[in-house]
């Protein structure tokens, strides 16, 4: 299995702080995929490693959609999972042990809440593919319609994904704030998820407010 984190070229600060609690821990225990969506200039995917981490400029940006368009375009092992997170999340120290618990026999997707899952959770290769003109549908490469892809609706794969999942059977809504948690000025709410020790650090908690930037 590899991480997946879905990220866009104006959220540094969320991004670093995600992956300082990924170097807190055992950073290697796993490969680590980060898709930076918003690099419109680009012709073409741009792909960088280091040491454990890929890299990759995606020159589209489709909100939470854009680590899994790239995953459908660039990748194709059937036997491949992935643990897709957000930029805006920070993990605990049995973030990990976590992981390596789940048993992957027979899945397709796996999501961490029955209620919402914000998109976050394990896909397989497969039902990636099996999703493929959904994903191309929510493809954006103009800058100025970003922001209109926020109303896809989250959770599109899980939800009508016949044998999908919920991570330890888990339904509850365990939160505090809101605070402004980065310094930006953006009020957020942290959702904490015990099955995989996850913190989800949100904006668009109920108060109408979307924002790139972290």
């Amino acid at each position: 299995m590899k991480i997946v984190i879905n990220s866009h070229i104006k959220s540094n600060i969320a991004l670093e702080h995600l992956l300082s609690s990924l170097r807190e821990n055992d950073i290697n225990s796993f490969p680590i995929i980060i898709v930076i969506g918003g690099y419109y200039h680009l012709d073409n995917y741009e792909i960088i490693e280091e040491d454990n981490i890929t890299y990759i400029h995606a020159n589209h940006n489709s909100i939470d959609y854009t680590g899994l368009i790239t995953l459908l375009e660039l990748y194709n092992d059937l036997n491949e999972y992935y643990l897709y997170l957000h930029d805006t999340c920070r993990i605990g120290k049995d973030f990990y042990n976590k992981i390596k618990s789940i048993d992957l026999t027979d899945i397709s997707s796996i999501k961490i809440n029955k209620k919402f899952s914000m998109n976050i959770g394990i896909y397989s290769q497969a039902i990636i593919n099996q999703f493929k003109d959904f994903l191309l549908s929510c493809k954006n490469t103009d800058e100025n319609k970003c922001m209109q892809f926020k109303m896809i609706p989250e959770d599109h794969i899980f939800n009508n994904d016949i044998n999908n999942k919920v991570l330890d059977d888990y339904d509850d809504w365990n939160y505090t704030g809101p605070i402004d948690y980065y310094n930006t000025g953006t009020m957020r709410i942290v959702e904490y998820y015990p099955n995989l020790d996850l913190y989800k650090i949100k904006a668009n908690w109920g108060n109408g407010l979307w924002t790139l930037n972290n």
